[in-house]
């Protein structure tokens, strides 16, 4: 039963190559780049041919690339669809400390990081409700001048035939965005927005709160030199963990705690990104598209993990994709590599 599960994932990853590459050079590519990922190495350093791999993943139009992982994850899609998901848009990033220039190469927008630059990607997943458990579905790489709302149309008309109903679509503040909240309310998407704190208005509607308080809110987006105007729900939760918080939101919430515990799913984004950068393919490469691919692979090696293998540690399924289930249970309990 255990080969079988590690033989059933190593073909879905081998599928994704061959959906581009020929099936000489899918054999060719795979192996090294899943070792890459279970030691967070460089492809460079476990194979001679990342370069004619490179070569190859250049020649690919980005497009070509997001439909052939989009079919991979539609077959995928009946292993974790539910009656209603809740689902979670954040941006990711990968640093980089080359002086090289370009759309995709970014300021980071993190304090205290150790890189100047990054690529950043912008990503959907699927919120499981379980401690420490999410399944990341798609992600777009990230531009200079790139649209947020644009983006997030994207990622949700991508996901949104895998799953039956969408309970949530959750964000943090880095996407507390007037545009955002009208495209979701005029597509009829229940959402809730973690919003940054603001001087004016929503400063005072924190100042005069003492708990909690629920208000509609209108407000005016201009888009294209024209005037809109929409609603949302504001929502003040003071005293909440020494903190406190505003949101907006579709939904309808009676106090301060339903509202925190709907928002705690989010944060298992954040945990979850610690496993991605645990067993991240790594690559000297300043092209975005080959960065884009490895972070495609990567994902879609932590959905075959979720779907099949989530009991055993990711590193450890990973490094016994190189190796074999017979070799990787040889292994002494004090291995590294788990």
């Amino acid at each position: 039963m255990l080969n079988h599960s590690f033989r059933w994932m190593k073909r879905r990853v081998k599928k994704f190559f061959l959906s581009f590459l020929s099936k000489k050079k899918a054999q060719k590519y795979v192996a090294p780049i899943i070792e890459a990922a279970s030691n967070k190495g460089f492809v460079e350093n476990y194979s001679d041919k990342a370069d004619s791999l490179h070569l190859d993943l250049k020649k690919l139009y980005e497009e070509d690339l997001q439909d052939n992982f989009l079919k991979i994850m539609k077959k995928l899609s009946p292993k974790f669809r539910g009656n209603k998901s809740s689902l979670a848009i954040d941006f990711q990033e990968e640093g980089f400390y080359g002086k090289t220039n370009g759309f995709y190469i970014v300021g980071t927008s993190y304090k205290g990081k150790s890189y100047p630059k990054a690529f950043r990607f912008i990503t959907i997943s699927k919120l499981t409700g379980k401690k420490e458990e999410r399944v990341p579905l798609f992600a777009i790489p990230w531009h200079i001048g790139q649209d947020v709302v644009e983006s997030v149309e994207i990622l949700i008309s991508a996901v949104k035939p895998w799953i039956n109903k969408i309970d949530v679509v959750q964000f943090d503040r880095g996407f507390h965005n007037k545009q955002l909240v009208k495209f979701l309310e005029d597509n009829k998407i229940p959402y809730l927005i973690h919003a940054r704190k603001h001087k004016g208005y929503l400063a005072d509607l924190v100042n005069y709160t003492e708990d909690f308080c629920k208000k509609l809110h209108n407000f005016e987006v201009k888009m294209n030199k024209t005037k809109f105007f929409t609603k949302t729900k504001i929502y003040v939760c003071k005293n909440i963990e020494k903190k406190n918080w505003i949101f907006f939101s579709s939904l309808n919430f009676k106090d301060k705690w339903s509202v925190r515990n709907k928002y705690r799913n989010r944060w298992q984004i954040e945990t979850n990104y610690s496993v991605h950068n645990s067993a991240r393919i790594m690559s000297r490469s300043t092209d975005y598209m080959i960065r884009y691919f490895y972070y495609l692979i990567d994902t879609l090696l932590q959905v075959l993990w979720r779907i099949i293998l989530s009991r055993i540690p990711f590193r450890t399924v990973l490094h016994t994709l190189v190796i074999g289930v017979k070799a990787m249970l040889k292994k002494k309990p004090h291995f590294a590599g788990t």
